[in-house]
């Protein structure tokens, strides 16, 4: 096979950009958005997000089957991608524009509608590109470059989600009255939307042309009971799977709790944090994505996966806990830390693209659709339980969203919910991840 042209590499990670916009505005500011703007209940809202994630998990292997169908009938992955863009960018404009904002029953299922189709917008999407990586090329350094371009686009849709709030507010007269911070997600959503659309269009329309070269002339039977039950008993993706759930655990309750934990516990402006800590975070993963490179080739996938997730996990315990309120450089430490941190986790992706290639020596056939639906899944399993934990956590610590300032009480029921439990979660996924036995590389073992 001949080595992959080098406009393949940001032709298929610029699709990442607009879904993870997308990702880290709904991580960081949906849940946010309905309960303490909108005034819809932590309980209420934490149960539309599990109900909506958990039906999202099961589409994913209802998907997954229809990408082995699709396949059947000659119809190519960027295909299915460029229609999954549409459907999420549809639903990211309604899922930040309720018509009737004072009615709880209303929120609760426009919440709940629009984010199961915005999931299955993004599965449409994610999935095919996902498998992408492991179809465009066989060599494990290609596939290293195709996901750290995925991650790398990624980042800047990071930047992009978690600045363009905080951008819009800065234009209107009154940014911290009800009105504008509704205005800046709407106005955020429209912008999403159309990046998810122009970048999907990007990745289809280069891509193709190198997708119907390595394309199989057979493509593989939809795989039935026999094969998922191997999938489980294949040890080293179960032990990744198990630490991918843990891990997502905790990312989701950081991510959802991160507004509050800055608002409440240390005191920071919603400006502050957008325009400056989460750029310095977003820069950090951008600039640190050689280093894991480099690591990776010198001393494999795995044990800097792992000591990066630990890394994480003991700065979240003691870190989180020990920040002194109202000074924004310490924040800017931990984020510049926790960014290079962070930038490892393209590694996972590849190393479940060698475990994908083992099961082929051994099995003949290619099921990365079924590897990444399951792995999907059990991310998307992992976030439901983490709003519901979210929702039940905040009910008990007794946050009242309307207040400026809330009780010592209240503020360490945040920090134990976004650094304890939250480093803990990461440091039990990076024993698993640490224990599992990735194979080597397929092209490593043939020579």
């Amino acid at each position: 096979m001949q080595p992959l042209k080098t406009y393949i590499y940001p032709s298929y990670g610029v699709a990442n950009l607009g879904k993870v916009a997308v990702e880290v505005t709904l991580q960081l500011y949906l849940f946010d958005f309905y309960t303490r703007i909108l005034g819809l209940s932590p309980l209420l809202a934490g149960a539309a997000f599990a109900v909506a994630i958990f039906w999202d998990a099961v589409s994913d292997i209802v998907i997954s089957a229809g990408l082995f169908k699709a396949r059947q009938r000659g119809i190519a992955y960027s295909t299915v991608l460029l229609l999954g863009s549409v459907v999420l960018a549809v639903s990211t404009v309604a899922l930040f524009s309720p018509l009737n904002a004072g009615s709880d029953l209303y929120l609760f299922f426009h919440l709940l509608i629009t984010y199961v189709l915005l999931n299955t917008g993004m599965t449409l999407l994610d999935l095919p590109h996902t498998s992408l990586s492991a179809e465009l090329s066989r060599k494990a350094n290609e596939r290293n470059k195709l996901l750290a371009a995925r991650l790398g686009f990624g980042i800047f849709g990071l930047a992009l989600g978690s600045a363009l709030p905080g951008i819009f507010l800065a234009t209107l007269s009154d940014p911290s009255s009800e009105a504008a911070l509704k205005a800046s997600r709407s106005q955020s959503a429209w912008v999403l939307a159309i990046c998810v659309l122009v970048t999907a269009a990007l990745t289809t329309y280069f891509i193709r042309k190198q997708e119907k070269s390595t394309q199989p002339n057979t493509p593989d039977q939809i795989p039935g009971i026999k094969e998922v039950k191997a999938l489980f008993e294949d040890t080293p993706f179960v032990k990744i799977l198990i630490a991918g759930v843990v891990a997502a655990i905790g990312r989701t309750i950081n991510a959802a709790l991160a507004l509050m934990y800055y608002r409440f516990v240390l005191k920071l402006s919603e400006t502050s944090i957008t325009q400056i800590v989460l750029p310095v975070f977003t820069l950090s993963i951008v600039l640190s994505i050689p280093l894991w490179i480099y690591l990776s080739k010198s001393m494999g996938k795995q044990k800097p996966a792992y000591l990066a997730i630990s890394g994480l996990g003991l700065m979240g315990i003691i870190a989180y806990p020990l920040l002194p309120e109202g000074l924004v450089w310490p924040v800017i430490i931990i984020s510049i830390i926790g960014g290079i941190l962070s930038s490892s986790v393209f590694l996972i992706d590849s190393m479940i693209t060698d475990i994908i290639d083992q099961d082929e020596v051994v099995t003949g056939q290619r099921k990365e659709s079924l590897y990444f639906a399951v792995w999907k899944s059990g991310q998307k399993v992992a976030r439901a339980l983490a709003f519901v934990g979210v929702g039940i956590g905040l009910e008990l610590v007794g946050l009242d969203m309307s207040l400026e300032t809330v009780s010592k009480s209240v503020e360490w029921g945040i920090i134990l919910l976004f650094g304890i439990v939250v480093g803990l979660c990461f440091i039990v996924g990076a024993y698993y991840l640490y224990t599992a036995k990735i194979p080597a590389p397929v092209e490593n073992n043939n020579t």
